[in-house]
């Protein structure tokens, strides 16, 4: 149907756009960039264990994360550098499984998780602030019962994300711009 043959239509539309113009400019913002995913050497050493794919795999979650949770935007020319700390999965990775096939990957659990850290620092890098979180499930009863092997970590990933990304909003637009 062609919106000039529907004048609610019509009408709806140009009240959308009006609105949408009125709306008020954001100047100075952008996504939050991720620069760097460090692992900790405890991390990169279990991650041996769980396979050298499992790494990109949280490293996207984080990126994803972070990319999402800046919505709306932060200051512009901020971003961080995120450390992980401690990495644990809720379920058995590919490797695990493929290195021990008498696991069973449907009832296999254990305590999963993340301990992450991001400094946040501004375009010349200076350091504005430092966030750090860390969930891992309290017990199996309160694990994902998602089959992702990363589940609990996601979590953990998301509510890091979450707190970096208001840190980052919260700045001070002066210590924030590319001044």
């Amino acid at each position: 149907m062609h919106l000039s043959r529907c004048p609610v239509a019509a009408r709806a539309a140009a009240a959308l756009c009006a609105v949408v113009l009125l709306l008020p400019a954001r100047g100075a913002a952008a996504e939050l960039a991720v620069s760097r995913i460090d692992f900790a050497p405890a991390v990169t050493a279990k991650l041996q264990d769980y396979g050298e794919s499992e790494g990109a795999t949280v490293r996207d979650a984080i990126v994803t994360a972070v990319s999402r949770a800046s919505q709306p935007q932060v200051p512009d020319g901020v971003s961080v550098a995120v450390t992980v700390l401690d990495l644990a999965p809720s379920r058995l990775t590919r490797k695990q499984l493929n290195d021990d096939p008498s696991l069973d990957v449907l009832h296999s659990r254990s305590l999963g998780g993340a301990e992450l850290k991001g400094e946040v620092r501004d375009a010349q890098q200076h350091l504005l602030t430092t966030v750090s979180y860390r969930y891992f499930a309290p017990d199996i009863t309160a694990a994902s019962p998602a089959r992702d092997p990363w589940a609990d970590a996601r979590v953990a990933i998301d509510g890091f994300a979450a707190k970096l990304a208001a840190a980052a909003r919260d700045l001070p637009a002066q210590r924030a711009g590319p001044g």
